[in-house]
């Protein structure tokens, strides 16, 4: 039965485009359900039923459950994101199983939504911008060497710009091809130097970076805060917190985070001053964790921090998204602007040339 169901989970690994979909509704589904006071096993055969699909995967979670393991240990295995399974263990140990199901179904939803908008704005304008590569491709094999084998492009006999128009779609292949190179390889060497990074300067690169640091900044310290929100309100001290943090079942991130602050702490400071030893988090952060503590009221505090993380983040994802369509359509109407200068200036040079 192991090697069966070894086999069922390597088949049913979710398809890559529909992934945040039916995990975030098979994540939100079951929030409800277990907060109306089903089981966790009668919940899951519930959902196999409705959820006919997906019936595979989810009954190989039964079946890892009724073998001893844990339900974020087959999470993990059927195909759910590290940050998922480690927010579902941290809530088997503070007891909010539900509230956590729901936050990571709205996480995974809000991802989803995100991405088939910036779909949707680049549909339009890399088709776009593939059928001007074509035609000018078409120009430069068809039309250009009859335009050069008359003279034109030469600086001798034609005005810059129309040098530097008929130069474009004379070389615009090794232009296209060079971007691509470069792009890609830009792209493969920062994937490459990130996978090899530990954890936290990882975190520190991507929040460095000029456009997308702020961001960044949001998600982590937003994902931090409600994680330490909720332990702090089950009860916990903050080294058995700390502990916690460091199991196999949570992310790389937060094992070393809570490494380092066990560190601090040993040092003799204390959580607010170990917090700015970060730069991935934001610097109201230590604030929050300084009055709350003065409160008493630390849990409820980074709750509410971290749902205004959250937001500002999405305004920010919205924002970013709404430039990536001009940028794109700007870049176009370059193209096209080359195009009609390389075809019409050499013409107006012919003429001016017959007429002398």
């Amino acid at each position: 039965m192991g090697i069966s169901a070894k086999r069922i989970v390597k088949n049913t690994k979710f398809h890559k485009a529909k992934q945040n979909n039916i995990q975030a509704s098979f994540l939100l589904k079951l929030s409800k359900l277990t907060s109306e006071g089903f089981v966790l096993k009668e919940a899951l055969q519930f959902l196999a039923t409705i959820m006919p699909k997906e019936k595979v995967w989810i009954k190989t979670i039964i079946i890892g459950l009724e073998g001893g393991q844990r339900f974020d240990e087959m999470l993990k295995k059927v195909g759910f994101p590290e940050r998922i399974t480690a927010q579902v263990y941290l809530s088997l140990i503070h007891g909010r199983f539900a509230e956590a199901l729901q936050s990571s179904g709205n996480y995974l939803s809000e991802k989803s939504r995100q991405e088939k908008q910036l779909s949707k704005l680049l549909q339009y304008p890399v088709l776009l911008l593939g059928f001007m590569s074509g035609v000018v491709l078409a120009i430069r094999m068809i039309l250009l060497p009859n335009l050069l084998s008359l003279g034109i492009g030469d600086t001798k006999n034609n005005s810059i710009i129309t040098f530097l128009a008929v130069s474009f779609v004379q070389y615009f292949p090794y232009l296209l091809g060079f971007c691509v190179l470069t792009l890609g390889s830009m792209g493969l060497i920062c994937y490459y130097r990130l996978h090899q990074q530990s954890a936290i300067r990882k975190a520190v690169t991507l929040t460095s970076l000029p456009y997308f640091g702020k961001m960044m900044r949001f998600y982590y310290t937003s994902y931090f805060s409600y994680e330490w929100s909720q332990l702090f309100k089950s009860g916990l001290q903050l080294n058995e917190m700390i502990q916690l943090m460091q199991t196999n079942s949570t992310t790389k991130l937060m094992q070393e985070v809570a490494l380092e602050i066990e560190k601090s702490l040993m040092e003799g400071k204390n959580f607010k001053q170990s917090m700015e030893e970060f730069p991935f988090f934001t610097d109201e952060l230590g604030l929050i964790v300084l009055h709350g503590e003065a409160t008493s009221q630390l849990g409820s505090e980074l709750a509410v921090y971290s749902e205004d993380c959250k937001q500002q983040l999405t305004e920010k994802i919205e924002k970013n998204l709404s430039y990536i369509q001009p940028v794109m359509f700007i870049l176009i109407a370059l193209i096209i602007l080359c195009v009609y200068l390389a075809l019409l200036l050499p013409m107006y040079s012919l003429f001016e040339g017959e007429t002398f």
